[in-house]
């Protein structure tokens, strides 16, 4: 019997140092291969494209360890002839990530679903990386599943960052948290993502590069980095705040990448300040955020540690909700799609 316990416990520890195992591939076929996580990536991660280009259907599969706090999404939308279906899906427990995600379309249910229901959306669709997001008349879809509604992504940031063909999709999908428009900028990058229930309602044509939002009257401090390099004091700037962002923002969280603590700060709308996209943005774990009104009131954090005040709204996304692809990593996918057919 004292062996039996003794192997017990010896297993646990194992498993506690050893760290969560996930399914691991970028590739044509499902995972075989797996990858242990390190201590900050708590969630195994899944990413499912799928291309219709009538009769042929293909999927492409991205799977691997992620941080904590990001949401399950999905979203549709053409690439010339083709149809692009994305849904992305997040998990805790031992190689849970195999198969294919829940959320993501089995395309002859889809087909058959949007054949029998008259309740389904219409929307305007459109890649930056096609260049079709500029041009005078948008192409139209018409949606694949009754709870997907016109949505309308902005992205902009550093060239090094992110390739400019990520800069905008508009199309069909389910968004988390995209309720009202949510809106982030700072020095380094403005995000935007709208949702509406109507069909062709995602019609906004405006150029956020070239014709950026009205300014609000709010200004906020903007930094973006770690306390030693881009978010240290003789790197704060202030920032005139633009459009729905009237809230300063300002977070700290675990880089996915470096897996050591960065801090964010800038303008954002209220709707964003209570959402997960903090954390899709910027690849941030275990993201503690608060938001404030008023001018420069973001100037919480001290040595890289959030100290949230008894008035200020502090959150802190630990587990991403269970609703319907990291937006982010959404477009990059777009990206590889837009590379596989050059």
């Amino acid at each position: 019997m004292e062996c039996f316990w003794t192997s017990v416990l010896f297993s646990l520890v194992v498993a506690d140092v050893v760290g969560l195992q996930c399914y691991s591939c970028h590739d044509h076929s499902d995972c075989q291969e797996t990858e242990v996580c390190e201590e900050h990536q708590e969630k195994c991660r899944s990413t499912v494209m799928t291309i219709v280009v009538r009769p042929k259907i293909s999927t492409y599969f991205l799977k691997g360890c992620d941080v904590s706090g990001k949401p399950n999404n999905s979203i549709s939308h053409l690439s010339g002839d083709r149809v692009v279906f994305l849904a992305e899906e997040y998990c805790e427990t031992e190689l849970c990530n195999g198969g294919v995600p829940k959320e993501a379309p089995r395309v002859g249910d889809m087909i058959r679903a949007r054949g029998r229901n008259d309740n389904i959306l219409s929307c305007y669709s459109c890649t930056a990386a096609d260049k079709t997001c500029n041009n005078s008349s948008l192409t139209q879809m018409r949606c694949f599943w009754p709870k997907e509604r016109c949505v309308d992504i902005t992205s902009l940031t550093d060239p090094e960052e992110s390739p400019r063909d990520q800069e905008r999709i508009k199309g069909c999908g389910q968004l988390s948290h995209c309720q009202e428009t949510l809106g982030f900028h700072n020095h380094k990058s403005f995000h935007m993502i709208k949702c509406c229930n109507s069909s062709w309602c995602n019609n906004d044509m405006q150029d956020y590069k070239k014709d950026p939002l009205p300014l609000n009257g709010v200004t906020c401090h903007s930094c973006e980095g770690n306390t030693t390099h881009g978010c240290a004091t003789d790197n704060i700037a202030k920032m005139q705040c633009r459009g729905p962002m009237t809230s300063c923002l300002e977070a700290s969280g675990i880089h996915g990448i470096s897996g050591k603590n960065s801090v964010l700060k800038g303008c954002a709308s209220p709707s964003w300040c209570n959402s997960p996209y903090t954390s899709v943005y910027k690849n941030l774990g275990s993201v503690e955020t608060h938001c404030c009104v008023g001018d420069l009131c973001n100037s919480l954090i001290i040595d890289g540690q959030l100290r949230p005040s008894p008035r200020s709204r502090a959150s802190r996304f630990i587990l991403a909700p269970q609703t319907v692809i990291s937006t982010g990593l959404l477009l990059f996918v777009v990206f590889l799609l837009s590379s596989e057919s050059s």
